[in-house]
């Protein structure tokens, strides 16, 4: 390809995991490409399966699993290599397509301060057709729906710009209950009666963009937005949910900072107005754009920065600005390093576990995701990891805030004698390990005993370097 230069090595999971399809039938690679202009093909010439393994799609695999795609030159998605790091690998054909980011609509009702989406950038004019059909939807989803593990009900614009956005939803959860369903939205679009019948679909996760703590603040960039509406639209949700007693649509807060909404005091009003909306979780967001509003004391890498890390949207899934919903845990092993045999039976181990950060660990939830467990992750003895779920423990029941517990975790046999380590974690299912969140792991040596050792035999305990 013409000025393309392969002296850069990179990688990317998008192509190997997810496809986005715009509003009018186009299929692009990422999210980062809201005009169109990577296109891997249109749903009005191939179906979805065979642009997902069509030749430009495993061209651009190959290539990937070479360091560098011309392709990807210009997507802000990709994560360069080091140096030394070896180029991540994927298969080049791939049966089942599990995850599909779906723009129901490019319409907004918003048009936010100098956004990609907004009515000025000209985005409207990249697409054919400004909806998705929901005759289309509903063919579309039963090619793919069986595999499917998750959908992301969203692109640009706002998704229940729609007119038929809720029916949507409620054909994904009758028909595909398996698939975790997310959207992102303003929220100013939905009402009562919108509200209750999400709620009760079952529904996996709503995120709602609101970018201050007042009417000044907020409609700065969400112009034409209503913070008092979308604050009660929260709190609805919320409301409606707990009736049902469940744990689903998990509601986040997601706040982008920008210089007119990043002082100390509008933080720390959002964190208690989060609290009383009793949202799931608030979070912030780093923007490098427009260039004129960046918050740039909050820029990736600076010292306040630093100070809010697990509160950010992308340092993982469990992050959070409310401090008594947070994912944080005190773990301690009830052992003083652990021996077994080699190829022999598992052995148990106790593990003292308790509540310190505020989020309710569920021991079950009604949709099978979210529940809290112990887990064992094991490493070789130079740390390196070998076996991310190696064990895991359910909780003897809920625990709340500052309540703890002794849990028995089961750890299976080790075929190869020799040193090893296990990291302790809780881990919310289907989401995040705490320690992405900011909470402590647990280190405990394993050593595992060939023939000429007793598993009662002593032998000297190594602890985590």
């Amino acid at each position: 390809m013409p000025g393309c230069s392969k002296d850069t090595k990179f990688t990317c999971q998008w192509i190997f995991n997810i496809l986005v399809v715009l509003s009018d039938g186009k299929v692009v690679c990422g999210c980062a490409d809201p005009y169109g202009e990577r296109p891997l093909g249109h749903l009005h010439e191939s179906s979805i399966y065979e642009i997902w393994n069509s030749e430009k799609v495993k061209r651009i695999r190959r290539e990937l699993n070479e360091g560098h795609s011309c392709f990807c030159d210009n997507c802000g998605l990709k994560r360069f290599l080091k140096a030394d790091e070896p180029v991540p690998q994927g298969p080049e054909h791939m049966e089942v397509l599990p995850r599909i980011f779906l723009e129901p609509t490019v319409l907004c009702n918003l048009s936010c301060f100098k956004s990609v989406c907004s009515v000025d950038s000209g985005i409207l004019n990249t697409r054919t057709r400004k909806s998705f059909p929901f005759e289309e939807f509903k063919s579309l989803l039963d090619q793919v729906g069986k595999n499917l593990t998750r959908l992301d009900f969203f692109n640009y614009g706002d998704p229940f710009v729609h007119p038929q956005a809720v029916e949507m939803i409620q054909y994904i959860k009758e028909k595909y209950p398996h698939i975790y369903l997310y959207t992102s939205t303003n929220g100013l679009m939905l009402d009562d009666e919108k509200i209750k019948k999400i709620v009760h679909s079952g529904m996996d996760e709503i995120t709602f963009s609101v970018d201050g703590v007042d009417q000044e603040t907020y409609a700065r960039y969400r112009q034409g937005g209503d913070f008092k509406k979308v604050l009660e639209i929260m709190a609805k949700f919320v409301e409606e949910r707990n009736k049902l007693g469940r744990e689903v649509p998990f509601i986040n807060w997601r706040y982008i900072l920008f210089k007119w909404n990043d002082l100390k005091s509008h933080m720390k009003r959002a964190r208690k107005l989060a609290a009383a909306v009793d949202v799931d979780q608030l979070t912030w967001e780093i923007t490098d754009h427009p260039k004129e509003a960046i918050s740039e004391k909050y820029q990736v890498g600076t010292p306040y920065w630093k100070k809010i890390y697990y509160e950010i949207w992308d340092t993982s899934q469990i992050g959070n600005a409310i401090k008594n919903k947070r994912f944080i845990a005190k773990i301690k092993v009830l052992s003083n390093g652990i021996h077994m045999k080699a190829g022999g039976e598992p052995v148990k181990v106790e593990v003292k576990v308790k509540n310190t950060g505020g989020a309710l660990w569920r021991k079950v939830t009604w949709s099978g995701r979210r529940l809290v467990r112990l887990g064992a992750q094991l490493y070789d003895k130079n740390k390196n990891l070998k076996d991310l779920n190696y064990a895991r423990a359910f909780l003897n029941r809920d625990l709340a805030y500052k309540e703890k517990d002794v849990l028995t975790i089961e750890l299976p046999s080790i075929s190869e004698p020799g040193d090893y380590f296990l990291k302790f974690d809780m881990v919310s299912e289907g989401n995040d390990w705490f320690e992405s969140g900011g909470s402590p792991v647990e280190w405990s040596s394993l050593r595992a005993l060939g023939e000429a050792h007793s598993v009662n035999s002593r032998s000297r305990s190594f602890g985590p370097s």
